[in-house]
């Protein structure tokens, strides 16, 4: 892929749109309490989040959950942007290796074409970093077997900063994993710089920032995350990620409110 070096502090909303997962991971819980179905209710939004995506600038990927791919497939199948999907999410520790792989198999079944997946981080902590290693080795042996990528959500603020050093040398070293990804979103918070530079100094190949990420922060955290200290960034999306739900929309009611 040839992509140019662009200043992050000059980045268009296209260009940050360009190595952006626009995510929707919204459950039926989140709907319930209201009159309406919150099956109902749910499926509405899900379908207004695709709807959208012609209206703002193209994102690299959509992120949904396994179910959600079909439907993602069809409706996107010109538009050239891929299917990722969660596995294992938001809380790693709950689903055996064998669940990973099921849920990885209804998504790439779907059509998706990459996979995040949640590390088993309480497996992790308590010393178990065989266990550890070949939970993440049997998923992504099985995704890559399927020609698809796999991302693996640390969920940082679940670790200390040792265990994100740690884990992410072993990602580099003991696995194949294509990207490490700092959050899911729903734990005590999200991507930061200091644990970004941690993950990046000790992992070579690609970085997903996902958690938080706002207007606000976007280009210190995309400057934490590259593999430069001048300032630019390399647009290459197997390279840097952003997993975001709502910064492209800010982006642009933002620049609209410039006008």
């Amino acid at each position: 892929m040839n992509n140019k070096l662009v200043e992050i502090v000059d980045l268009s909303i296209q260009q940050i749109a360009s190595i952006c997962d626009h995510t929707f991971l919204k459950t039926v819980d989140s709907f319930k309490g209201q009159k309406e179905g919150a099956v109902y209710l749910r499926e509405e939004a899900y379908e207004g989040f695709l709807k959208e995506i012609i209206h703002i600038p193209k994102p690299y990927a959509v992120c949904v959950y396994p179910g959600d791919v079909k439907k993602a497939k069809e409706y996107l199948n010109e538009k050239d942007i891929k299917i990722a999907s969660v596995i294992g999410f938001p809380n790693g520790n709950l689903y055996s290796t064998k669940h990973k792989i099921f849920e990885t198999t209804i998504a790439l079944e779907n059509g998706a074409d990459e996979i995040d997946m949640v590390l088993n981080y309480e497996l992790f902590k308590s010393g178990k970093t065989q266990e550890t290693l070949d939970d993440i080795t049997k998923v992504a042996n099985f995704v890559h077997k399927e020609g698809a990528i796999v991302k693996l959500i640390l969920e940082t603020s679940a670790l200390n900063k040792k265990q994100i050093k740690s884990i992410s040398e072993l990602a580099d070293k003991e696995t194949d994993v294509d990207f490490i990804k700092t959050s899911t979103g729903f734990g005590k918070y999200g991507a930061t710089v200091e644990n970004l530079k941690i993950m990046r100094e000790n992992f070579s190949r690609g970085i997903k920032i996902s958690g938080g990420v706002n207007t606000k922060n976007v280009g210190p955290l995309l400057s934490a995350a590259v593999e430069r200290d001048d300032g630019h960034i390399d647009l290459n999306p197997m390279k840097i990620r952003i997993g975001e739900s709502g910064l492209i929309k800010e982006l642009l009611i933002n620049e609209q409110m410039k006008l």
